[in-house]
């Protein structure tokens, strides 16, 4: 093995095992370092570019014992690069995430403005159906909580729902009367496949036939386009494969999943609210029957900001009908609620410190959670 393929391995966290699965993966990342100087002062002659770095990091604590699966206290350090460029009717879009968790691209689109209020989109992007997700992505200083609700949590974060897709994306916002509008998000693409106790979107870098179709909608009322209020309705269904692993312990063969929620984003004054309600139905195809089972998930998170400085806020979140249901089951860690209070504080232009409490309930037990967390976006 090469000293410049080690070397961009160990820069990525990556084990030198995993090397004989896709060496492409590794050169491709390497090219793309390579080129950021590049094409930065390229973007500076030719159009607008912007270059963020959104850096978090702290401690976590669990009361668990080591016998329940979970680490009692953790050390979470993350940068997520996120670069953008526009010239004309043409935008590009990339982010990636490296950490002590993971290092993985996250979004990598190219678009084409076809009229003044029409985007389309072709590559890997966040969920239109997932609207936390759309707001902040994986830049944790834009949202108020550490954490996010299960719903709307990333797949290799303890997420049961899919968050990544990969294909075509159409937003589109159209005036009404006055300052109000409305926007349709539509994406159709690859969808994740469920792994051991994970799901598993489909990676550009590591490209694979085993992703099936996802079809996304997303439709928002904003009562004004300047503002950051807004409701909607959220739509997806998505065809899961599941690895051979699952196949031959469960007899499962894929799950046709659908969900439908609706959701609200208000700020009044100095209080602003987030709701999310989500009926999810999966049709669990067997080799010898097809088996349904629904629930629901939702949550409400408020927020007060005390001052220019100071943030309080909690959250409240809850899945109902989730008793022997079969597709939770695939997810042991998935937080099936969560009573949170959490305060923030910020300071030195784009940094900040937050604290969060919670408490929480797996399928195998309830625990207290305590996280720590500086986040900062540069420059």
């Amino acid at each position: 093995m090469s000293l410049i393929l080690r070397f961009t391995m160990n820069l990525f966290g990556i084990r030198q095992e995993d090397s004989a699965v896709n060496p492409m993966r590794f050169w491709i990342m390497l090219l793309a370092l390579l080129m950021i100087p590049y094409s930065a002062t390229q973007a500076e002659s030719e159009g607008q570019q912007e270059l963020l770095f959104f850096l978090n990091g702290g401690p976590t604590y669990h009361q668990v014992s080591s016998e329940d699966g979970l680490q009692e206290n953790d050390f979470i350090l993350a940068a997520d690069v996120l670069y953008s460029y526009l010239k004309g009717d043409y935008r590009f879009l990339a982010e990636y995430i490296l950490s002590t968790e993971e290092s993985e691209l996250e979004r990598f689109q190219f678009g084409w403005q076809f009229e003044e209020e029409t985007i389309g989109w072709l590559g890997r992007f966040h969920s239109p159906a997932r609207y936390w997700n759309s707001a902040y992505h994986h830049g944790l200083y834009l949202q108020t909580s550490i954490t996010r609700p299960l719903i709307e949590k990333f797949e290799d974060e303890g997420g049961i729902l899919a968050t990544h897709i990969t294909g075509v994306m159409i937003e589109t916002t159209r005036d009404l009367q006055g300052s109000d509008a409305y926007q349709v998000v539509f994406a159709l693409g690859k969808a994740s496949i469920i792994g051991e106790s994970e799901l598993i979107p489909f990676d550009l870098l590591d490209a694979s036939s085993e992703h099936k179709t996802a079809v996304d909608l997303r439709l928002a009322y904003l009562p004004d386009q300047l503002g950051e209020n807004q409701v909607g309705l959220i739509l997806n269904w998505s065809n899961l494969e599941i690895e051979d692993s699952l196949v031959v312990q469960q007899g499962l063969q894929h799950i046709e999943q659908g969900t439908v929620g609706v959701y609200a984003d208000w700020r009044k004054r100095d209080w602003r609210v987030l709701v999310n309600l989500t009926y999810i139905s999966n049709q669990m195809v067997k080799q010898v029957q097809k088996q349904t089972d629904t629930f629901s998930a939702a949550y409400l998170q408020a927020e007060y900001d005390i001052n220019l400085e100071w943030k309080i806020f909690g959250r409240v979140e809850d899945t109902y009908g989730v008793e022997n249901y079969e597709y939770i089951e695939l997810f042991p860690s998935a937080i099936l609620q969560r009573q949170m209070l959490g305060l923030r504080f910020d300071f030195y232009k784009n940094h900040a410190l937050t604290i969060e409490l919670s408490n929480i309930e797996i399928q195998s037990e309830d625990f207290d959670q305590a996280w720590l967390q500086w986040s900062a976006v540069l420059p």
